[in-house]
This record gives structure tokens, sequence and C-alpha cells, in this order.
């Protein structure tokens, strides 16, 4: 089956990680991916995509025999259709979201979708539904997003079907780097600091992903001025802060006065990014909302204790026991921030419970060790390529294949 896949697969920011995680999970459904790079202005290419960038013969090889299985199925069955040979489209998969396409409406208008089938993959954050996305719904015969929350938002006013579809992590590359953390020497006995990661991406909204609540929790965890206190530091890492060069400089001067916090402003190649991941003792987020949470994800697929919002779409694979999950509370949105209207809600996680979880990380090294490995067995089951492939599979089933007798 020939699935031509529209996304921001070249770019180094959340729907593009999400689109590289479709092109996974429909390679390994069998699929045969026709890559398109919907190019963003705003985000830069990043080195380590080139496989998905480019349409050749490797996106069959990494499946093994296109002949046989799935794709024979699905292939047969449009043939016998009258629908055309193997070598047509059989499905028009366009990973990016409406307001996207709103005010970039060229990234779709130089091509034409022509296949029998045509799927849309959104991603959402809030309860409540996305204003003007209603009018996207005609182009497609389906909608899938990441997650059981975001399926739940944009099913309010759907007239087609919306369907959970998660992220597939790249597991080899996660068990890779799983195993040289385990190969490293622990923190607390290599007299290095202990090192607390939080990443965003400045078009994510600074208020959603809420970077200052993360600064004021290892503040209060760990006060500059307590002599007795621990070796840590914290790591924030961003990207596009060039573009918004005001609200950088004032979390930059948040900061200022404490040497501990460190700020990386850049955009990383993969192997950069996961040197840095190697560094890090635990991944923080303290999100006010999430549609599915891939970074969070991913650091638990390496074995890193993560604290985070235990809210939103990362629930799906991030259950009590897996990470430390903090408690929030429902507030209004009390301004627009972008898409995120005043009016609507999203949580407000408590810093007070956020900076004992960070101090329980620092002060029991066995503990965090073993939430990291808990958080990987548990992720690594939710997320995992047999189960995320069934979804695939049955979804494009319920299109392509013949039913079952």
């Amino acid at each position: 089956m020939n699935v031509r896949l529209y996304g921001h697969l070249g770019a180094a920011f959340g729907l593009a990680g999400g689109a590289k995680a479709t092109a996974r999970a429909l390679r390994a459904a069998g699929c045969s991916v026709l890559p398109v790079d919907l190019v963003l202005p705003t985000h830069a290419a990043v080195a380590n995509s080139s496989e998905l960038t480019s349409t050749s013969s490797s996106s069959r090889a990494a499946v093994g025999d296109p002949e046989v299985g799935f794709a024979e199925v699905g292939c047969a069955e449009l043939g016998a259709a009258g629908l055309g040979q193997s070598a047509m489209t059989h499905v028009d998969l366009v990973h990016t979201n409406p307001n996207v396409l709103a005010s970039s409406p060229e990234l779709l208008a130089q091509h034409q979708l022509t296949a029998p089938v045509r799927i849309g993959y959104w991603a959402w954050e809030l309860e409540q539904f996305p204003r003007g996305w209603e009018r996207f719904f005609a182009d497609y015969q389906e909608i899938w997003c990441p997650s059981s929350f975001t399926t739940q938002a944009l099913a309010q006013r759907a007239p087609v079907p919306v369907v959970a579809v998660p992220h597939l992590p790249d597991w080899p590359r996660l068990e890779r780097l799983n195993a040289a953390r385990f190969n490293l020497p622990a923190q607390e006995a290599s007299g290095r600091p202990f090192t607390f990661l939080t990443l965003f991406d400045y078009w994510s909204t600074l208020e959603r992903k809420n970077p200052l609540g993360v600064i004021e929790a290892f503040e209060t965890a760990f006060p500059r001025d307590d002599p007795a206190g621990p070796a840590v530091r914290l790591t924030i890492k961003t990207s596009s802060s060039e573009q918004f060069p005001d609200k950088a400089s004032a979390l930059r001067q948040r900061t200022a006065h404490d040497p501990r916090m460190q700020w990386l402003d850049a955009l990383l190649p993969q192997d950069q990014l996961d040197a840095l991941y190697l560094k890090a003792d635990a991944l923080v987020s303290l999100h006010r909302s999430e549609g599915f949470g891939l970074t969070l994800a991913e650091a638990m697929g390496m074995g890193i204790p993560v604290i985070a919002t235990g809210y939103s779409g990362c629930m799906d694979f991030m259950p009590p026991g897996s990470s430390c999950l903090i408690p929030w509370s429902m507030q209004p949105i009390q301004r627009t921030f972008g898409d995120y209207v005043a009016g609507a809600y999203w949580a407000e996680p408590s810093i007070k419970d956020a900076a004992a979880a960070m101090r329980q990380l620092v002060c029991n090294p066995a503990w965090s060790r073993q939430l990291g490995q808990q958080g990987r067995l548990v992720v690594s089951e939710r997320l995992s390529q047999q189960r995320v492939t069934a979804v695939v599979r049955q979804r494009l089933g319920h299109f392509l294949l013949p039913a079952q007798v």
C-alpha cells in the first residue's frame, strides 16, 4: 500500500516529530511511504532527517518485501476495485494542523491530492474545540490525532471519524540511548551536579509550555543561598528564540542571577540532542496542556525519570508510578495566547509539588533510577510498535481491506 505523507519532515519541532513518528508507524505496518516535506520558513531543516525527506526505494526496503502481507492485500483490493496498479498512491495523509494551512495555504496548494483516501493528522492541546478548524473537516474522510485527550476535543464537532493513532517512538534509537545511560557512571558517584533538563520551542507558545514554572520549581527546591544544598543544575533547551527576541530576553533575565540555570538556544541535529539527553538525570515538563508529549515519551524510553504535569495527552502513556505526576488545578486562560483563546481552560501545575519531586529525585538516587526504568517499561509497552501498528492497520483496513470471512 502506497501512502503519500505530507508533513514538516525536514524540521525539528512538535508537528515535525509527530510526522516522522507517523512515517515510522506506516512503514512498520507494511506501507510504502512517499514523503512530501511541507517546508515552513519559520522552522529550518535539521540534520539527520534525509531519510524522510526524499522519496526512494529505501522506504520499501525498511519494511521488507512490499509484495507480501498488508501491502499486498491493500493493493490487491484497490486493483480489484479498478482504482489502479500498485504504483498509484492509495492514501494521501496530511500531517499538519488546520491553523498552519490557514496561515500558509500554499503548502498544499502546489500539490494535487488525488488518492482515493484522504486522512488528516491533527494535534491539539485543549479540551475545547479549536476555533476555526471546522471547515477543514470537508477535506478528509477521517482525522487521526495522537491521544485520547485530543480525540475527545476534536470529536466534539467532527462530521467524520476521529481516531487516536499514537506517535510511534524511534525505539532502536531509544534503546541505544538507554544502554548508553546504563553504562555511564552514577551521578552521585561522579561528583557532577544532578542535571534537570527542560525543552521547548517558542512557537509552541511559552505560556502553554510553562518553562517559568520549571524555573520557579527549581528555585523553590534548591535555594541558591542554602550552603548545605546539593549540587544541581537546570539546563533549559530552546528553539526559535531568535524569532521571539523580547520573550527570550525576558525569560533569560529571569535566571540571570543563578549560574546553576544554563540556557542552550540552538537547533540541534539529532546526535547532539541525544548527547544532551545523556547528560540529563531527569526531564521536567510543567506544561499547562499537551496534545501528546513526544519529548516525555522519548525521555521515558531512554530510562530518564520524568517530572510532568499529570494532565492531558501524556496520560495515555504516563500512568501513576511511571513518572512524577504533578497535581494541578484547572484554570481559565486569562488572555489569548496564539491559538489558545481567553476563556478556555488548561491546567496550572503545583510549583510546591514539583519542587518536592525535584528534591526527592536528587536525595534518593536509587529511587530515581528505579523510576526511570519503570517509566521505560511502561512506555515501551503502551507505545510499542506492535500496539501502534495494529491501530494503523485497522484504520487503513477500514477503507481498503476486504472483510474477513
